[in-house]
């Protein structure tokens, strides 16, 4: 038996802009639900999503442009494109644009930061993906956490629980197309994929907002809602967007992961500061569970994880 102590690990120095980028993000898309609140206490929800998008879209865009990357999209995953924008740009902005205007933005952030748990069946049914003990309590908890919240929103006791609904229809709709964005081996850059997605699955959303809203009985919106689309515009379609694949990029994708649980905290205690919203038993165990539930499969998996490095300079995208 020799003397000689095994050989440690090599650590790595995880970048500090990294964990700035998490700490934006997490603060930005949290604090974003009540702010959407906002903007739709004096706009129409099509107005508001059709404005954003439409914004996001020229912005992601131009600075694609700038970065030098080609507009250009292969034309046999222009198909796939449209699936996915189909599901997580048209359906998802418009029923959580409904859901959020008829919810506490709270109780919205959690409903809709359940997104990652309904990958679990799908993944079963259309990826053939194993469902592990994980996966499963994360789904079991995560279901309950959203039972407490249907159960208690004051439209459900109203008779009426359509704001939630609308936000647990939309949770679903971003995990199929999640699914459905990991079968594809994307040939774009993402900030081009995803500035196209804005322009063409915006489409229906502009032409809704302009047959179904009369402008003529919308008074001109006041400087708050104004804010809060430049700030959806910038700050959570262009930004956060670009801060969460180069968090993904940076660290470990159980890093990147461990840090997004903060969101829906974010949310439901900016809603309850910025907007007044009431926080009782429901909205504390609700997110305690959801939050558990987010954070299972990752917390609980074994401790040696392997980091890929990319060489200075080089740029890798990853998806979840």
């Amino acid at each position: 038996m020799s003397g000689k102590r095994p050989a440690e690990p090599p650590s790595v120095v995880l970048p500090r802009r990294g964990f700035v980028l998490l700490i934006l993000l997490t603060v930005f898309w949290g604090a974003n639900w009540p702010i959407i609140k906002t903007a739709l206490e004096e706009l129409p929800v099509l107005t508001f999503r059709a404005l954003c998008l439409a914004g996001g879209a020229m912005v992601m865009l131009a600075l694609s442009k700038l970065l030098g990357h080609s507009l250009r999209i292969p034309r046999h995953q222009w198909p796939a494109l449209l699936l996915v924008g189909l599901f997580n740009i048209t359906l998802w902005h418009v029923v959580t644009g409904y859901g959020v205007d008829l919810t506490a933005s709270g109780r919205a952030a959690i409903i809709a930061y359940t997104m990652p748990i309904w990958t679990v069946p799908f993944g079963y049914i259309i990826l053939k993906e194993r469902v592990t003990w994980r996966r499963a309590l994360s789904l079991t908890l995560g279901t309950v956490g959203l039972v407490i919240l249907i159960a208690t929103d004051p439209g459900t006791l109203n008779g009426s629980p359509k704001g939630p609904l609308l936000l647990l229809f939309g949770a679903v709709i971003w995990a199929l197309g999640t699914i459905f964005q990991k079968r594809v081996a994307w040939e774009a850059p993402t900030m081009v994929l995803v500035g196209w997605q804005y322009l063409i699955c915006g489409i229906p959303i502009f032409i809704a907002a302009s047959a179904a809203v009369d402008y003529d009985n919308v008074p001109f919106p006041s400087t708050w809602p104004l804010l809060s689309v430049v700030y959806n515009i910038l700050i959570a379609f262009v930004f956060c967007y670009y801060a969460y694949y180069e968090i993904v990029r940076l660290f470990p994708v159980a890093i990147a992961t461990i840090g997004m649980l903060a969101t829906p905290v974010v949310g439901l205690f900016s809603g309850a500061w910025l907007l007044g919203e009431p926080l009782d038993w429901a909205e504390y165990s609700a997110l305690v569970l959801v939050v558990l539930a987010l954070g299972i499969p990752v917390l609980t998996r074994p401790p040696n994880v392997t980091i890929n490095r990319a060489p200075e300079g080089e740029k890798s995208e990853q998806n979840e």
